[in-house]
C-alpha cells in the first residue's frame, strides 16, 4: 500500500536560498517581521517544526496517559520529551483547530462551531510560516490552515507548499472508501483516493515523503500531520482489530476505567486526591451489558484506530531519525478534544444512490447486526466507551467538563530540551501551542496585516518549560462551546453544561468535577463569572 500511495506524491523543488551571513540574516528576519537578532553571537538554527492532532483522542487513552492501548511511539515521545498533566483542548474541533492555527481564542475569530470560516482578526501559522521562508507541508484535515477561505485549493496553495487532505466540511469521512461529501485535494488538483487505502496510513505517507525530501533542503519546514484518527466511524485493519478483541471482553468498561484510574495516580499525571468519575449515567454496569461482545469489539476497533495512529507517529520519528534531522525538529502531538459520546447516527445513502462512489451500501448503526470495524458499517464507540476513554475525568466532547478539554499533550526538542521525560503540572492551552511554534522559529506575530485587523496573540511560549525555566502563567483560562461554558484561576473552576447553572470545583482536590462548591463560596463564583464575562467580549481593535 504505502509504495502505491508515494507514487501519487510528487515533491516541490528545493529552494536555494542560502542565509550564510550573520547580516543578510538579520535584514531578512527584520523584514519578514522575525524578532531582531544579535549578531555579535552565535545563532542557533532555527528547527523544524512537525505538528501532529489527534481527532478526538482521550485524555487516558494512550499508554503513556494511563491506557491498556499499545502506543510505544508516544510512550517514546514522552520519555524523550515533555509531558503534560493539565493540558487544555476546546472541546471541538472547530474550535480548536482555530485556536491551534491562529493562537487566538476561537470565539475570537469568529468559530464556535464545529466548522466555520475565520474572520478577519487573525492570521495563520502557515501564512507566517511561509513568510518566514520556511517549506510549509500539511496532510489530513486542512480546517483553519488559511485566514481565507480553507476549502478553497488556491488559498491552500498559496501558503502551503505541499498538501494533501479533504478540503470540505464534512469531517472524516471513510477509512476505506472514497466518499460523495469528503473531498481530497493535492497541491490545488482533486485527489482520488487509491482503491487500497488505509485513510491513516496513507496521511503518514505523505508526511514521511515530505521530511524525506524536505530534509535534503536549506530551508527548515514546518509540517502539520492533521490525522482523522480515531474519530469515528469505527474503520481499521482487521489484524488491528483482532489484537485487541479478547482484552476488552475480559476487562469490560468498568474494569478498564479502573486499571487506567490507578496507572494515571501511580504515574503522577493526576492527584493523588483525584477520585475516579462515576460511570456515565446512560450506562448499565458492564456485566449487565445485553451484548458484550459486540461492545468489546465496539471498544477493540477503536483502540485499533489508536493503535494506528500510534504506528503512524512511529514512522515520522523514524523518518526524522533516517534523515538525521531528530535533534533539531520540534515534535508536538496533542488531541482535538476529549471522546466523543455520539451514539445516534442517521442513513448515510440517499434513495437510488449510496454514500460511498464504489456503489457499495453502507450499513448506518450502533446496533450488534453490524460488525464494527468493517469498511461498509459506520458506527460510532458511544457513551461508555467515552466514558472510559476520558478517565477518570467527567464528560465526553463538546462538554466543558475535564473529559471534553483535556488533551494528552507530547513536545520533545533534543536541541533544547533540559529534562526528558519530565512531567508539567502547569495548566496550558492550544494557544500556547501556536506562540510556542513562533517562539522556537524565532517568528514575532504580526500587529496588522493587509485588510485585517488582528487581536494580540492569546497564547503564552512553553519554551520556557522545555528549557527548565518557570513558565509564563495565564491569569485565567476560560471555554465556551455549543453553550458550554468555563473559567479557570489556578485551583478554582467554574462550569455549565448549556443552560445550566453555574457549578464550582477545587480541580487541584477534585478534578473528577464531583463536590460542587458554588454554594459554599458565592464570592469566588461572581469573580469568576466576571472573569468569564470580560473573556467573552471580543477586544476592539
Amino acid at each position: 500500500m504505502h509504495s502505491h500511495v508515494i507514487r501519487t506524491i510528487s515533491f516541490m523543488k528545493p529552494l536555494t536560498t542560502s542565509l550564510l551571513l550573520s547580516r543578510i540574516l538579520g535584514l531578512v528576519c527584520l523584514f519578514l517581521g522575525i524578532l531582531p537578532l544579535d549578531a555579535s553571537e552565535p545563532q542557533p538554527t532555527r528547527p523544524n517544526i512537525v505538528l501532529i492532532l489527534a481527532d478526538d483522542l482521550g485524555f487516558s487513552d494512550l499508554g503513556c496517559y494511563g491506557g491498556e492501548i499499545e502506543t510505544p511511539h508516544l510512550d517514546r515521545l514522552a520519555t524523550q520529551g515533555l509531558r503534560f498533566s493539565q493540558f487544555y483542548n476546546c472541546a471541538l474541533c472547530g474550535p480548536s483547530r482555530a485556536a491551534l492555527m491562529t493562537g487566538q481564542f476561537p470565539h475570537r475569530v469568529g468559530i464556535t462551531q464545529w466548522t466555520g470560516l475565520l474572520n478577519d482578526h487573525c492570521t495563520t501559522l502557515f501564512e507566517l510560516f511561509k513568510e518566514a521562508g520556511y517549506r510549509t507541508g500539511a496532510v489530513g484535515r486542512l480546517d483553519m490552515t488559511t485566514s481565507e477561505v480553507w476549502h478553497e485549493p488556491a488559498n491552500l496553495s498559496r501558503v502551503i507548499d505541499r498538501y494533501l487532505g479533504s478540503t470540505g466540511h464534512q469531517g472524516p469521512g471513510h477509512y476505506f472508501a472514497n466518499v460523495r461529501n469528503n473531498p481530497f485535494s493535492q497541491d490545488g488538483r482533486p485527489f482520488l483516493l487509491p482503491p487500497d487505502f488505509y485513510k491513516t496510513e496513507l496521511i503518514t505517507d505523505f508526511a514521511v515523503g515530505f521530511i524525506a525530501e524536505a530534509a535534503r533542503q536549506k530551508p527548515p519546514f514546518f509540517l502539520y500531520v492533521s490525522q482523522y484518527a480515531p474519530h469515528w466511524p469505527l474503520h481499521a485493519p482487521q489484524p488491528l482489530i483482532d489484537k485487541y478483541r479478547a482484552r476488552y471482553r475480559r476487562l469490560g468498561w468498568d474494569e478498564a476505567r479502573r486499571e487506567r484510574h490507578a496507572q494515571l495516580l501511580a504515574s503522577g499525571l493526576i492527584s493523588t486526591a483525584t477520585e475516579l468519575s462515576p460511570r456515565d449515567e446512560r450506562i448499565p454496569h458492564w456485566v449487565q451489558a445485553r451484548h458484550p461482545a459486540w461492545e468489546a469489539d465496539r471498544m477493540a476497533t477503536y483502540a485499533a484506530q489508536v493503535d494506528a495512529l500510534d504506528q503512524s507517529v512511529g514512522r515520522i520519528l523514524e523518518a526524522l531519525d533516517r534523515s538525521e534531522v531528530a535533534e533539531n525538529t520540534l515534535v508536538i502531538f496533542v488531541s482535538d478534544n476529549g471522546a466523543s459520546d455520539q451514539e445516534r447516527l442517521t442513513p448515510l445513502d440517499r434513495p437510488g444512490e449510496t454514500w460511498r462512489l464504489d456503489g457499495t451500501p453502507t450499513a448506518v448503526g450502533n446496533v450488534p447486526a453490524n460488525a464494527p470495524g468493517s469498511p461498509t458499517s459506520f458506527m460510532t464507540a458511544g457513551p461508555a466507551w467515552s466514558n472510559l476513554s476520558n478517565s477518570p475525568f467527567r464528560g465526553h466532547k463538546v462538554s466543558n467538563y475535564e473529559g471534553g478539554i483535556s488533551t494528552p499533550c507530547l513536545i520533545r526538542w533534543p536541541a533544547v530540551l533540559t529534562k526528558p521525560g519530565t512531567i508539567s503540572l502547569e495548566p496550558a492551552h492550544l494557544v500556547d501551542l501556536t506562540a510556542t511554534c513562533l517562539d522556537a522559529a524565532g517568528i514575532s506575530y504580526p500587529r496588522e496585516r493587509p485588510n485585517r485587523r488582528l487581536l494580540p496573540l492569546s497564547g503564552i511560549s512553553l519554551l520556557p518549560l522545555l528549557r527548565g525555566g518557570d513558565p509564563h502563567r495565564h491569569q485565567y483560562l476560560a471555554w465556551a462551546t455549543s453553550g458550554n461554558r468555563a473559567v479557570r484561576q489556578g485551583e478554582w473552576k467554574l462550569v455549565s453544561s448549556s443552560g445550566g447553572p453555574w457549578e464550582l470545583y477545587n480541580i487541584n482536590r477534585d478534578r473528577a468535577e464531583q463536590s460542587n462548591l458554588a454554594a459554599q463560596h458565592p464570592e469566588r463564583v461572581k469573580q469568576l463569572v466576571k472573569m468569564f464575562n470580560n473573556w467573552s467580549e471580543i477586544p476592539d481593535q
